[in-house]
């Protein structure tokens, strides 16, 4: 596969992705769809990976990161315990 195959299917996937957003502002689902589509993918995720999910590294660092700029703040405001 050539830079361009390759370029050219990363700007077909992109507009596809347009279209489908475009779409789906122009007639969202009816809320009984869309629950039972993420439903459904729920239970495709467990059945892949089993249940409970895995933890996510990138949410983990996402959190623990969210988790020390907070404490920082605290610090630096002088704010002690989780309730202020």
């Amino acid at each position: 596969m050539s830079h361009d195959d390759l370029r050219r299917w990363v700007n077909d996937r992109r507009a596809v992705a347009a279209l489908e957003r475009s779409q789906a502002r122009a007639a969202p689902p009816a809320p009984a769809s869309a629950i039972a589509a993420a439903l459904a993918l729920v239970a495709l995720s467990g059945r892949l990976h089993g249940w409970p999910s895995p933890d996510d590294p990138v949410s983990e660092r996402e959190d623990e990161r969210a988790r020390a700029n907070w404490t920082r703040l605290r610090l630096a405001l002088g704010i002690r315990g989780h309730d202020g």
